[in-house]
């Protein structure tokens, strides 16, 4: 047990409510796996849960105020994988490779002389 790792080749990102439980979602795809990250407005927010017995299935629930960052994350980073701790669901991350310090995002971050 400890931590399970897994690459996200591809997502869905949502906004809306449902009967106002939910604000933002985040769906997250990758071989043989699949997380749900919710996120609300407001109130406690329910644990994680541990995955299922259906293949490796995780459900998340966050601060609304986390998508922005999650989602540009997904939008502009590669590779990107998705992990939590088989022994406490609520400790996961969302996590890049590794980068050189000042890659930045191409022309955009040139150095100018």
């Amino acid at each position: 047990m400890g931590w399970k790792w897994f690459e996200i080749t591809d997502y869905k990102a949502s906004a809306g409510s449902r009967q106002g439980d939910y604000y933002g979602g985040l769906q997250l795809y990758g071989q043989g796996f699949y997380a749900m990250l919710t996120f609300a407005k407001d109130g406690e927010l329910p644990h994680a849960t541990a995955p299922t017995t259906y293949g490796q299935r995780f459900y998340a629930f966050l601060d609304f105020q986390q998508m922005p960052i999650m989602v540009d994350l997904l939008r502009n980073e590669k590779p990107i994988r998705f992990g939590w701790d088989e022994q406490e669901p609520n400790r996961f991350h969302l996590m890049t490779g590794m980068e050189k310090v000042g890659e930045g995002d191409g022309m955009l971050a040139r150095e100018v002389v």
